[in-house]
């Protein structure tokens, strides 16, 4: 997405896992990753790596300061990794309701939020049919993203 956005010319090489690539930039051996934020946070903090720009459209509440792609020209350079919970389609209702509650609990606790914020992660819910929506939306601009590029799986 950032080469075929911004035009930089760059070379994609596969990790396995943010792990290595952490430790190969922290040492220098590559210039640049594209983390999610808790798998870098305690590097950013200890002055390790520097965060150059978020793929957000939001402002970033655990990293305020550091700009967001839309921000800097690149409207639609907007990528995150996201959580949900699933259950099977035929799970009971009272389940299905119980589940939701528990989960809404959960959210709103503040001792939750703060944990999740120290190790990087914003909380964002969604409703079902908020969910659903999004869902779709990140579907369809990643398949015309894939297509555009040619792109398939080796």
């Amino acid at each position: 997405m950032f080469k075929s956005r911004t035009g930089v010319d760059m070379v994609h090489v596969p990790y396995r896992g943010q792990g290595p690539a952490l430790d190969d930039l922290i040492g220098g051996r590559i210039a640049a990753m594209f983390p999610i934020v808790p798998d870098v946070l305690a590097a950013i903090r200890a002055d390790q790596v520097r965060a150059l720009a978020l793929a957000s459209n939001s402002a970033s509440e655990i990293l305020p300061d550091v700009a967001r792609m839309p921000q800097l020209g690149y409207p639609d350079l907007v990528a995150s990794a996201w959580i949900a919970l699933y259950a099977p389609a035929a799970t009971p209702v009272e389940i299905f309701e119980q589940l939701r509650f528990q989960l809404d609990w959960l959210l709103a606790s503040s001792a939750f939020g703060e944990r999740m914020k120290q190790v990087g992660i914003e909380v964002k819910r969604m409703r079902p049919n908020e969910f659903a929506v999004f869902t779709q939306q990140e579907r369809s601009r990643w398949a015309t993203l894939i297509e555009s590029l040619k792109l398939q799986i080796e």
